[in-house]
């Protein structure tokens, strides 16, 4: 029999609860954000291109407050640029797993392509994709900046394969191929026929032309 009592190691009770209830706070504010964000993508989706969201609309619908709506959002414009970067993030992951079915990197910069202007081809897809696209145009700093940025998060995607295929500088190569895909799509959403076949063939074919490969040293001939 031991007449000792070790003390106990770690967080004192006191501590833990805090821990507990500071992490189902975080929780409850993480589903509040979400719920403003998923209400505030139906209406864009609802509205198309006629006319852009309102904080009203989108704490009616979430069935939120404007005081919680204003404790996660400074303005209209930052819920517009966090559902931008959601999107993003959501297509980032499609391609990610996407491209893992491919073998060789040169059908991963394939697949790439043509799963980025997938959102122009699929009817539902573009027209939700339009909506995000249009809410987002035009929107306040330091909203504007952040939306911008978001589109990195899915050309990251391609350094994997570029560098596979021997780029010379994979970071500078995905990001100039990210953003000629993304004008593309960006004119095919509004366009009055979606990309075909041989308009994906030729889009793959140009990026894919385009990566910068190390410079050979000149051969120097000597003279006779």
């Amino acid at each position: 029999m031991r007449l000792s009592v070790e003390a106990p190691a770690g967080p004192s009770l006191a501590e833990q609860a805090a821990q507990r209830s500071t992490a189902e706070l975080v929780a409850a504010r993480a589903r509040e954000a979400e719920a403003l964000m998923d209400a505030g993508l139906a209406i864009m989706i609802a509205h198309g291109t006629k006319r852009r969201v309102t904080v009203a609309e989108i704490v009616k619908a979430s069935g939120l407050s404007n005081q919680a709506f204003y404790r996660h959002f400074a303005s209209k414009d930052d819920l517009v640029a966090a559902v931008v970067e959601a999107g993003a993030l959501r297509l980032a992951g499609y391609l990610t797993h996407h491209m893992a079915a491919k073998v060789t990197p040169h059908a991963r910069v394939q697949a790439w392509v043509r799963g980025v202007l997938s959102q122009a081809i699929h009817p539902e897809i573009a027209h939700a994709t339009r909506a995000v696209y249009w809410n987002g145009s035009g929107l306040a700093e330091p909203a504007d900046a952040a939306a911008r940025r978001s589109s990195a998060h899915v050309w990251q995607v391609l350094i994997e394969p570029l560098e596979a295929l021997g780029s010379a500088n994979p970071e500078r190569d995905a990001y100039m191929i990210g953003k000629l895909v993304f004008a593309v799509l960006f004119e095919a959403l509004w366009a009055d026929e979606p990309p075909d076949a041989g308009d994906l063939e030729a889009l793959e074919n140009f990026c894919l032309a385009g990566v910068s490969f190390p410079q050979k040293p000149a051969t120097v001939t000597p003279a006779p």
